[in-house]
């Protein structure tokens, strides 16, 4: 009776999977293989903030279209508000208004964004020139420093002077500028930075105000990067340069021009990206997600029209912080999966089932080399600080307590070292699991003490194993969209593990371990 019912339930749930899937792809024309559409994006931005018991106003800076990249479609989400869109151009806010507000309020903004080969685009600019807006051109820099030589005239000066020896058209000039301007060293750009306005130990700012004093236009623009999808997309600065009759945005401290079209102006001048007044604690965040192809978009539309049901339960409905989120979330099961191949069938010893899988989804962040070495340098460090911690007889929860703070501190030790040594690892190892190591740490000690170094060595080699073997699972692209767009599929995945669940033959490993007697029967 339980066999009957153990292959019921797995032969039900890959009908359910298979079903499904087979329905979306046959009568719903879903794409079997859903390539990304690099040329369109959703920029999804969140503002929360608190209300003051007056009247709110608030006024969210929005993404502008540019010669790379044009916004198609903007939706503004905020219940109870007042909403509406002012500005045109460079200038564009949305506005959120109510008439009283008291206590936690979030509202949303949402647009669809296209790319375009602004360099087919040759038609005549109806941009106006732009003026360096200074205080220190030349004709009032040279008068002033005659009439009274202070140590912020005579840098600039000097600064400007050198760059424009060194050079021999605009585009080298700007490049030395930037190269100088970015040595904090330079006692001049110490008395630039203490004597000028404020904010000029920002490298934007500063280049911007010695770009301006050498007669270049040039802006600082707050804005973010198409580079990947993600949740949390930072809000950056770079700089606008006036060159060729056209705006070129630049990063700051090398003067090197970005790609056009994977960055997205908010604000020029150092403008806030939220003002307003009637509320306070304000908090903006930003996520950007890259679309799929229009045939998925097609067969969506397709679905709401003749399958609603299959089309509401699609994660693309989502917001994007949570598809991203899923994203991810989805591929932990894919990732077990192959775990417990390792072990029912293949043997390969590790410590648990879902530690491997923790470790490759840090792995997802660190790129697997870097991951692998930091993992073995925290490990191995904290073996060495549990096994003296047991010398001194302390319990097991003070005991992990210890290996935790250590490991903090290790974390630390690693990240300062390679920023001192210019080796970009601060932000990765910040995202290693804190407690996944020190559990490893603490189980590989327990293994060590109790069936000795060489199983210990064994799980340790077993777990960095599946942890490599899941990381190339979680992060191939494929797997991940097919995941996403046919979620059902995991039933099947389930399906595979619930009969992994019920072998109980022969591991590859132990054909080996075992071939002697087997020669012998033979």
């Amino acid at each position: 009776m339980q066999r009957v019912q153990f292959l019921s339930i797995v032969a039900a749930l890959v009908a359910i999977g298979l079903g499904v899937f087979l329905y979306k792809v046959i009568s719903l024309d879903f794409p079997l293989t859903p390539d990304r559409d690099a040329d369109s994006w959703t920029i999804e931005t969140k503002v929360s903030f608190e209300g003051r018991d007056r009247p709110v106003s608030l006024r969210l800076a929005l993404p502008n279209s540019t010669r790379g990249a044009r916004i198609v479609e903007e939706d503004l989400v905020a219940s109870d508000f007042g909403t509406d869109f002012e500005g045109t151009g460079e200038n564009r806010h949305a506005v959120f208004e109510r008439r009283q507000l008291s206590g936690r309020a979030v509202v949303f903004y949402q647009a669809q964004l296209y790319q375009i080969d602004f360099s087919r685009r040759n038609g005549a600019r109806d941009e106006e020139p732009p003026e360096a807006i200074s205080d220190f051109r030349r004709r009032d820099r040279v008068r002033a420093i005659r009439d009274n030589p202070t140590p912020l005239l005579l840098a600039i000066h000097d600064i400007i002077v050198e760059a424009n020896d060194k050079s021999a058209d605009e585009s080298s000039f700007i490049a030395q500028l930037a190269e100088l301007a970015s040595d904090n060293s330079d006692d001049r750009v110490e008395d630039i930075v203490t004597g000028g306005p404020p904010g000029l130990n920002n490298a934007a700012d500063r280049m911007v105000f010695l770009l301006n004093a050498a007669g270049t236009p040039a802006r600082v623009v707050s804005g973010l990067r198409l580079t990947t999808e993600t949740r949390s997309v930072p809000l950056e600065r770079w700089i606008d340069i006036w060159v060729d009759e056209d705006w070129v945005p630049s990063d700051p401290r090398t003067a090197e021009p970005l790609d056009k079209s994977r960055i997205v102006p908010l604000t020029y001048g150092g403008a806030p990206v939220i003002d307003g007044d009637g509320f306070q604690r304000a908090n903006v965040s930003f996520a950007i997600q890259r679309n799929f192809e229009t045939a998925l978009s097609r067969a969506m539309e397709r679905g709401e029209r003749d399958a609603p049901f299959v089309a509401a339960m699609s994660l693309l409905n989502l917001p994007v912080d949570l598809q991203l989120v899923f994203r991810v979330l989805f591929l932990i099961p894919v990732a077990a999966l192959l775990i417990v191949i390792l072990k029912q069938v293949v043997g390969i010893p590790a410590f648990g089932t879902f530690m491997p899988v923790l470790i490759a989804l840090a792995f997802r962040e660190t790129e697997l080399i870097t991951g692998i070495i930091l993992f073995t340098l925290i490990v191995g460090a904290g073996l060495v600080l549990r096994a003296y911690f047991a010398k001194l007889k302390l319990l097991l929860v003070p005991r992990l307590a210890a290996v935790l703070i250590i490991v903090t501190f290790l974390m630390m030790a690693i990240a300062l070292i390679g920023q001192n040594f210019d080796i970009p690892i601060g932000l990765s190892i910040s995202l290693f699991p804190l407690v996944i190591l020190t559990m490893t740490i603490e189980r590989m000690s327990t293994v060590w003490e109790e069936a000795g170094p060489k199983d210990a060595l064994k799980k340790a080699g077993g777990s960095l194993l599946g942890a490599a073997i899941g990381y190339m699972i979680i992060t191939n692209d494929f797997i991940e969209e097919m995941i996403f767009v046919y979620p059902e599929l995991l039933l099947i995945v389930l399906a595979a593990v619930i009969l992994l669940g019920r072998y109980n033959g022969y591991k590859l490993t132990e054909f080996r371990r075992f071939r002697k007697l087997a020669q012998q029967a033979a």
